[in-house]
């Protein structure tokens, strides 16, 4: 048998095949309703604003209290300030532009709600001026806490104004410097009456905290964290820009001339006023901050020479983002220095990565590496997103958010619809929708020691079988409770079947042999097993196929020899060496047909001169008694042809294990790599891409399980399953990012941050905001 060529390399352009989520079409002014109603519903502590959250999978708002299975917590105060500078031009503008007074009255309350958030954190810790990261309502242990995170040790329990509140502290100078930059622009855009007088308080604790104490902040663990880092005590860098804009902040808001000494003190011992080149290292993170920064400074400060020299900053910042449609830093930029070259081309760079935001911000697997059309800064719904907050990460990154792989899929007999599926790192999951949704599928690990490795299902919905690292187990329970069934002897397990013809028999596999269940009836299914390879002679190196079957057969791999034997024979066959010359190396897989036994593939892979890896896929039809294509075909084609006579033999590039469906014969399936699922209908002669439906077009893994027609396929981008045999494919809504098969969305702050001071700055006109996209 022979097969064509296959290129397992990303030489062609690959086309996204799904159309992303159309809401980023909206108007601007339409997102940022929906991402603040977003942020309302599911990022809200009492105006806290954990950025990245566990979306509940019934939907609705996420739990505030303690038992909140994951929110962010521990960047929230940083972002929550970012959030209320955010908020403040939004009420600076509605206030200024005459907007409905029931318009501007919501946006005064909100930044108000927001500012007491971020002022909580310091009243939280009942010490004057130490600032918790953030706080979860109520008592008792948080997800950090409950997973043994190395942060579990900075939570701790308080309460303010009747509020029983569980904050966490491990301070560090970011949490202080994101604050300060919120506090003083609410100080200035939105704070009014004693709103002001306890913003005015609010800066002088924060700001106190560390200027009293010789620029040192002190954690909640007693332990120092140096304002300035590390530094040689005179040249300029981000962190010493945040110092310094947070001590003028504090000498504005307070008046307080200690605040003005550190001040000054900072500008001298740097140079400020004589800075002339400002180079720092491309860091988005820091700059953030700094851009932030410089905001307040160029409101309050009113020394020529200083605004010249945080002018050189502002220019060196934006030396290393001028490329990156960073629509924070543009805006921020180009209110500073107006007249800095390239600004229509940035502000429309800018614009464009607003108008690509969607408001569903739930995170997904994203490869844009892999379409050559694409290019950085990409659009924002294409983007690999940040952890936290996406100015503070950048549109640049390709790739992000990849899932763990399916690695097998169960179908039982009695109903189609409800499948099972196992992941690359063990876990267990069960759709009762026929991979329909993301609420249909549900972990069913029930307290299972090790990780499973395979996944079988009996005739009921409820009869599921997992070879796992520990052991092999057996539900009667779909899942819900496993029990460990007593297969003899110490060997790994590797794979676990249910006999097509008595689903009370169940074979287990394991690296040193194979057992078989005998059938007691429903009640003791597993119970008792009798071994089937026993006979074989003990080998450094054993592997194992077993193909149930009428009447079945076991393929087993013994130091590169191959035995066979039928079930319903007692004699072992051997067929000599396996595979090819010394110059091959053999997979670790053998498949088996599971509609004809006899048939089997194995596959080979070599370096071979300027053709790099290439590999070859042999085939049984006579139950491992003789593989085709074999050396003499390799051979003969040789000698009538070179090495281009080779080539409709080999297939380029490393292959992965095959899928033979119970359709019918002649049909194989393969996970192709970048190339997408590989499917053949003539027994492997030829082959034919199949990825349309796939988000991201590389498969990882194939699978044809019995009872039923559909095929799936493991990705980056989740489990992709396709009813037509191969044809095309859909999301099978197994995305497997975080803990089990949970989603986490962002927040929309970020977008809010920068559209607002778009806004105020006028490089977004009201009409412009209201404009629906137009465009591609």
């Amino acid at each position: 048998m022979r097969t064509q060529l296959i290129v397992f390399v990303s030489a062609a352009v690959l086309a996204p095949a799904a159309v992303p989520e159309e809401s980023w079409r909206l108007p601007l002014s339409e997102k940022e309703r929906a991402l603040e109603e977003g942020i309302q519903q599911r990022h809200n502590i009492l105006g806290l604003y954990p950025s990245m959250v566990e979306i509940p999978r019934e939907g609705g708002p996420i739990d505030v209290s303690t038992a909140n299975p994951f929110a962010d917590i521990h960047h929230a105060v940083c972002w929550t300030a970012n959030y209320l500078a955010g908020a403040s031009y939004r009420y600076a503008v509605l206030k200024e532009s005459g907007a409905a007074p029931d318009v501007v009255a919501a946006a005064k309350e909100r930044a108000d709600e927001i500012f007491e958030a971020v002022y909580r954190c310091q009243r939280v810790t009942g010490r004057r001026g130490l600032q918790a990261r953030g706080y979860f309502l109520g008592h008792g242990e948080t997800y950090s806490e409950r997973t043994l995170s190395d942060k579990k040790d900075f939570w701790h329990q308080s309460e303010v104004d009747g509020q029983a509140l569980r904050w966490v502290g491990d301070q560090s100078h970011h949490n202080y410097s994101d604050a300060i930059h919120g506090l003083g622009q609410y100080y200035d855009l939105a704070a009014e009456g004693e709103q002001k007088a306890r913003c005015q308080e609010a800066i002088d604790a924060l700001v106190s905290y560390w200027v009293d104490n010789d620029l040192i902040i002190e954690n909640d663990k007693g332990r120092p964290v140096y304002i300035l880092g590390l530094t040689d005590g005179k040249t300029l860098d981000t962190r010493i820009m945040m110092a310094i804009a947070g001590a003028k902040v504090a000498h504005h808001a307070t008046g307080n001339e200690k605040f003005k000494a550190a001040y000054d003190r900072l500008v001298e011992q740097y140079g400020v006023r004589a800075l002339t080149e400002f180079k720092p290292e491309k860091d988005f993170d820091d700059a953030e901050h700094v851009f932030c920064h410089l905001e307040n400074l160029f409101r309050i400060e009113d020394d020529p020479e200083l605004l010249a020299a945080y002018r050189v900053v502002a220019d060196g910042l934006w030396a290393n983002h001028v490329n990156d449609a960073q629509s924070l830093f543009t805006y921020i930029y180009y209110a500073v220095a107006p007249d800095a070259p390239g600004k229509d081309k940035a502000l429309a760079e800018a614009f464009r990565s607003l108008q690509t935001w969607p408001t569903d911000m739930t995170i997904r697997p994203r490869m844009n590496s892999l379409d050559e059309r694409l290019k950085p800064p990409y659009p924002v719904y294409a983007a690999a997103w940040d952890n936290e907050y996406i100015w503070k990460g950048n549109l640049l990154r390709a790739d992000g958010w990849l899932g763990r792989t399916v690695i097998d899929v169960a179908v039982p007999a009695e109903d189609p619809m409800v499948i099972y599926a196992v992941d690359q790192s063990g876990g267990v999951y069960q759709s009762r929708d026929g991979a329909a949704s993301f609420e249909g599928w549900v972990p069913v690990d029930g307290g299972r020691a090790g990780p499973a490795r395979a996944i079988a299902a009996g005739s009921r919905v409820r009869c599921v079988y997992a070879a796992c690292d520990d052991g092999f187990y057996a539900s009667a329970t779909g899942g819900d409770t496993w029990e460990r069934l007593p297969v003899p002897g110490d060997g790994r397990p590797a794979d676990i079947l249910v006999d097509p013809a008595n689903p009370l028999v169940l074979y287990a596999v394991t690296d040193k042999g194979v057992w078989r269940s005998r059938d007691f009836g429903d009640a003791f299914i597993g119970k008792t097993w009798d071994a089937l390879t026993a006979e074989l002679p003990p080998a450094a190196n054993a592997a194992f196929t077993m193909a149930p079957g009428a009447p079945g057969r076991i393929y087993a791999r013994l130091d590169g020899l191959l035995f066979t034997r039928r079930l319903d024979e007692d004699a072992w066959t051997s067929c000599g060496p396996l595979g090819l010359a010394e110059e091959t190396t053999g997979y670790p897989w053998l498949v088996a047909d599971p509609g004809n036994p006899d048939h089997a593939l194995f596959g080979l892979w070599s370096k071979y001169g300027g053709l790099g890896t290439v590999s070859l896929l042999q085939q049984t039809m006579d139950g491992g008694r003789t593989w085709a294509p074999g050396i003499e075909d390799i051979y003969r084609a040789y000698a009538e042809g070179g090495m281009m006579a080779l080539v409709p033999l080999l297939i380029q590039g490393s292959i992965a294990e095959p899928a033979i469906p119970p359709s019918g014969p002649g049909v194989l399936f393969m996970a192709g790599g970048r190339r997408g699922v590989l499917k053949s209908t003539d027994g492997g002669a030829s082959w034919q891409e199949k990825r349309a439906g796939f988000e991201i077009p590389v498969a990882q893994s194939v699978m044809a399980p019995a009872h039923t027609d559909w095929v799936f396929a493991g990705t980056p981008g989740g489990l992709y399953v396709s009813k037509d045999g191969g044809e095309s494919w859909a999301d099978g809504h197994l995305w497997l990012q975080f803990t089990k098969n949970t989603r986490r969305e962002l927040g929309g702050a970020a977008f809010i941050d920068a559209y607002w001071r778009g806004r105020y700055r006028g490089f977004i006109t009201e009409a412009a905001a209201s404009a629906p996209y137009q465009g591609d």
